[in-house]
């Protein structure tokens, strides 16, 4: 029998997904997302949610931070203004009206997403393949597309042409529906994150579905975060067989691999470079990032074109590839602070709902931070809802149980 709440509930997480990272949804004008809101919106009342006090007090604070920054500037940008709290009130929607049930239907959904884009990744490998794939990816384009000045990559929304990578040699890269091979190895972190916690193991039959999908990225950000929670979560093992030798196993396999593997180390020592290139590398925009955190370090400098970068049309100065510093830089440490203590709080609060050890927490957030210093998430709605999560199972810690149950 079709379970239709269920699908309605799998449709919302899809969708929080979907705008944060897959080029059909997020590319899109604000006013798309804001059509969709009717969606979370209308299932929050039908079910009956109560809204929380932590959510007001959530927006208040964003609203403060933007006035600050009108009031530095003399300026008003009403789109990145009105854009940040239909994305908050997004997430919030979705979150309180699917509630405890949102991380199992996220690592699904990702899971699905592995698959879906396995199929295709392997035959990329046919030459003329990712043809078919750009002339059919001509229907999936619609007029409500935002303009800019990054690429919008071929997809077809479950699956996204972007396969080349620098220092492989006929390999190619799996991006999923996401826009890039770094941004799915991203999610698919966070997917992994959770399904440790929830299970209390490393190794089992979706882990190593996802850990598949992270390894078919050839990220290079996705590879060494994948080794830092393997390192990690043996670290915080009882067992001291497990500690004393899965972790020096680990370690020296880490730096073998760095050392050996060209889209490795290499690739990460060229990352470090400050000098002038075709495009900054992620320590390039955290240097001009923190130059502008300086120059306002409570409020921010703001989203807008305007404020940041003085209208520069110059494509290299607006590009931005830190997604840590940047969001440092836009929000001012205030907000930077709070936003992350929100974010470590939901795994905090994840992990003893399922009595998982609660340093547990720390490193996750860790993980967060690097897959955040090679990609700009942290103003997407799905990961502001991760700061959010605490609203739904830090209650179950006073209530006993799991809201679904």
């Amino acid at each position: 029998m079709i379970n239709l709440t269920r699908i309605l509930d799998y449709t919302l997480v899809y969708l929080l997904v979907a705008f944060s990272g897959i080029p059909f949804f997020y590319r899109s004008r604000i006013e798309v997302l804001i059509a969709c809101l009717i969606i979370p919106l209308s299932v929050f009342i039908y079910r009956k949610r109560k809204v929380d006090k932590a959510i007001v007090y959530y927006m208040l604070f964003a609203l403060v931070v933007q006035l600050g920054q009108t009031l530095t500037f003399y300026d008003l940008p009403l789109n990145t203004f009105i854009g940040l709290h239909i994305r908050i009130l997004f997430a919030y929607l979705v979150i309180r009206a699917v509630g405890a049930k949102l991380v199992e239907d996220y690592i699904k959904i990702i899971v699905v997403s592995i698959w879906i884009s396995l199929f295709f990744y392997a035959f990329s490998y046919i030459s003329s393949f990712e043809q078919v794939i750009v002339n059919v990816s001509s229907v999936f384009k619609h007029p409500f597309l935002k303009e800019g000045f990054y690429r919008v990559p071929d997809n077809i929304i479950v699956y996204t042409i972007n396969t080349v990578g620098e220092g492989l040699i006929n390999l190619k890269r799996n991006s999923g529906p996401f826009w890039e091979p770094a941004a799915f190895a991203g999610f698919i972190t966070i997917a992994l994150l959770f399904n440790i916690i929830k299970t209390g193991s490393l190794f089992n039959r979706t882990n190593n579905w996802l850990m598949i999908g992270i390894v078919s990225t050839f990220s290079t950000t996705g590879l060494i975060v994948l080794c830092y929670i393997m390192i990690g979560y043996s670290m915080l093992q009882r067992n001291a067989l497990k500690r004393f030798v899965m972790v020096p196993l680990l370690v020296v396999g880490g730096i073998y691999l760095f050392v050996n593997v060209g889209f490795l180390g290499e690739k990460v020592i060229s990352k470090m470079s400050f000098t002038s290139q075709t495009y900054n590398t992620r320590f390039k925009s955290a240097q001009l990032d923190l130059d502008a955190f300086i120059s306002s370090p409570v409020v921010g400098v703001g989203r807008s074109d305007t404020m940041r970068f003085q209208d520069s049309e110059d494509n290299r100065q607006r590009h931005r590839n830190n997604g840590v510093t940047d969001f440092l830089a836009v929000y001012g440490l205030p907000l930077f602070l709070m936003y992350f203590a929100w974010m470590y709080r939901g795994f905090y609060s994840y992990c003893r709902v399922h009595q998982f050890n609660q340093y547990y927490s720390w490193m996750a957030l860790g993980a967060v931070f690097l897959i955040g210093f090679s990609e700009i998430y942290f103003t997407k709605v799905f990961f502001i809802a991760l700061t959010m999560l605490p609203m739904i199972y830090g209650q179950e810690l006073f209530q006993g149980k799991e809201e679904h149950r």
